[in-house]
C-alpha cells in the first residue's frame, strides 16, 4: 500500500468513527450503609428505569452525593425509601434493598410526591412523580391493586395496561380496579 492510501484510509476511519458518537447513559452513584458502617455502592442510570439490587447486606442508611436527583429505593420487607439530592437517609426498619430507581429533578422547584404501589400479598414499590403535571412513564410490571399517597397536597391520575384510570388525592389510599400494571401517572399540586 502506498503511503496516501494509508493516509486516505485513516482519514476515513477517522471520520467514521467520529460521525457516530457513543450515547452515555447520565448515572448517579448511591452508598448502601449497614451496621458498623458496612457499606457498598452502586450506579442507577437517572433516566427513571428499575435497577436490581443484588447485595442482600440489610441496609440502614441510603446516602447519594449528588444535588439533582430524586431516587426511590425498594426493601425485601416492602419498605419504600426516598433520596432526594444530596443526603444521608434512614431506612426503617433496616433491611435488604431490592431495587431503585432515579431520575433528575426536573427543576429544583418542582416539588415531587412519592407514590406506593400496592399489589397482592403486599408486594409494593415506590416511585416519585413531580407536582407539575408532567406524564411519567412506570416501568415496573407488578400487577397493582391499590395506589397510596401518604402525605397532602398532591393529586394524581394514574393510567394502567388495560386502561384503566386511577385518581388519588393525598392522603388516600385507592382501588385500582381490575387490578393491573400502571404504565403512567401524572400528578399536581393541590
Amino acid at each position: 500500500m502506498k503511503f496516501s492510501d494509508v493516509l486516505t484510509l485513516s482519514v476515513a476511519f477517522a471520520t467514521a468513527a467520529s460521525a457516530s458518537p457513543m450515547r452515555r447513559t447520565e448515572e448517579v452513584d448511591i452508598t448502601f450503609i449497614g451496621a458498623a458502617d458496612a457499606q457498598f455502592s452502586q450506579s442507577f442510570p437517572l433516566d427513571g428505569s428499575e435497577v436490581s439490587i443484588t447485595n442482600p447486606l440489610s441496609i440502614s442508611h441510603i446516602s447519594s452525593s449528588t444535588d439533582g436527583i430524586y431516587c426511590t429505593f425498594n426493601g425485601v420487607d416492602n419498605s419504600v425509601t426516598s433520596v432526594s439530592g444530596a443526603a444521608t437517609v434512614d431506612v426503617g426498619p433496616p433491611q435488604t434493598q431490592v431495587s431503585g430507581t432515579c431520575s433528575k429533578l426536573w427543576r429544583r422547584d418542582t416539588p415531587q410526591v412519592a407514590v406506593s404501589f400496592i399489589g397482592a400479598a403486599d408486594a409494593k414499590f415506590g416511585q416519585s412523580f413531580p407536582l407539575d403535571g408532567s406524564a411519567v412513564q412506570i416501568t415496573n410490571p407488578l400487577s397493582i391493586s391499590h395506589i397510596e399517597i401518604d402525605g397532602s397536597g398532591a393529586s394524581c391520575t394514574f393510567r394502567g395496561v388495560d386502561q384503566s384510570v386511577t385518581t388519588v388525592t393525598g392522603p388516600a389510599t385507592v382501588d385500582v380496579g381490575p387490578p393491573q400494571t400502571q404504565i403512567q401517572g401524572t400528578c399536581w399540586a393541590v
